[in-house]
């Protein structure tokens, strides 16, 4: 298998007649994640590469379901949120979706059609191997299946009245990408939502508290933090308290400006165009971002050949003193930038 066999993947998916035939396509993608670390492929292209599949694969099955429900009665965006938005979807990632339908939307007329649309694509999904979303944050929950001026008032209720707990729960709907249909009615929402949350402080002030809830694996003398789980076996999230530090405080920052951009990595270089991060500051936070992600795709891979499951728990054994080292190390970077966001927005949940 080889990093080319990506377009491979891609072409067959999207030609699959069934979902069951594209189920049996995505069923390797895990493999694909195997290899391309073993082809010292970086985290950041195995997480374009694999949220590109991801996305192909979710296109490919609302073609499938349009192809028996018929066309669509108005128009619609389906939506996906979280780490496949910011193109770093990587192995055991769940579903984050939803659907904007054009306010021509009649519930008596056409919700049975959206209704059954969405579960098609959502059960279909769960057969590719992306499992549920343990909040039921998905387009086959009609919370997340609504019209655009629905949508307008969810985000404006959020943004304008900003309350901690709902802001944690509603985050990742800030790092939205429409993966299919009409994409004015998502270009729409995100004009509205980059004006106001560029003007309101507060829900900035808010939101970056929301953002320091996860702080880097540290512990208080500075050495790697590791936590005894379920199984009783010491272990570090690095997606936890590794890479969604890092996410969380790039998109304050991001909605703070205003800036459309979605992809972490997209963000922190705005952050640097405005000066918010220093050359260096941006030279080390990404490079911070990189190694941590990379650890975790290693981590991936080793539980893939094993057949075990990909998770995010690394245990202190897996890595070599040079990795613990450069991890330590990187989680010092993302805590001082934490510091940093704190210091800017800290005082505005007073005002």
């Amino acid at each position: 298998m080889h990093a080319a066999d990506v377009e491979g993947f891609r072409a067959q998916a999207e030609q699959a007649p069934s979902p069951e035939a594209l189920a049996s396509i995505a069923g390797q993608f895990p493999r694909l994640l195997e290899h391309l670390v073993e082809r010292g492929e970086s985290a950041r292209s195995i997480g374009a590469l694999l949220s590109s599949l991801g996305e192909t694969t979710t296109r490919r099955l609302l073609v499938l379901a349009e192809d028996d429900l018929g066309r669509p009665p108005v128009a619609y965006a389906f939506i996906v949120a979280g780490s496949l938005a910011r193109g770093e979807q990587i192995a055991g990632s769940d579903q984050d979706n939803g659907m904007i339908l054009d306010d021509a939307y009649d519930p008596d007329r056409h919700g049975v059609y959206f209704s059954r649309l969405a579960e098609r694509v959502c059960d279909g999904l769960a057969e590719c191997g992306y499992a549920y979303c343990p909040g039921d944050i998905m387009a086959s929950n009609p919370r997340w299946r609504q019209p655009l001026s629905v949508w307008l008032t969810r985000f404006g209720r959020w943004i304008d009245r900003p309350d901690p707990s709902a802001l944690m729960h509603s985050s990742i709907f800030f790092d939205l990408h429409c993966v299919s249909g009409q994409q004015s009615l998502l270009q729409r929402l995100r004009a509205e939502i980059l004006s106001r949350t560029r003007k309101n402080r507060r829900f900035q002030g808010h939101l970056a508290a929301s953002a320091l809830q996860f702080q880097p694996a540290l512990a208080w003398h500075g050495g790697l933090r590791f936590r005894r789980g379920k199984d009783r076996q010491r272990s570090l999230d690095l997606k936890k308290f590794g890479v969604t530090p890092v996410v969380d405080l790039a998109r304050v920052h991001a909605l703070a400006g205003g800036h459309a951009a979605v992809g972490t990595r997209d963000r922190l270089g705005r952050m640097r165009e405005e000066g918010t991060l220093s050359v260096d500051q941006f030279d080390h936070l990404g490079e911070a971002f990189e190694t941590i992600s990379q650890l975790r795709v290693e981590h991936q891979a080793r539980r893939i050949r094993s057949g075990d499951p990909p998770d995010y728990l690394v245990r202190r054994s897996e890595l070599s003193t040079r990795q613990q080292r450069r991890l330590r190390s990187s989680l010092r970077v993302v805590r001082d930038a934490q510091k940093r966001m704190s210091r800017r927005f800290g005082s505005e949940l007073f005002q």
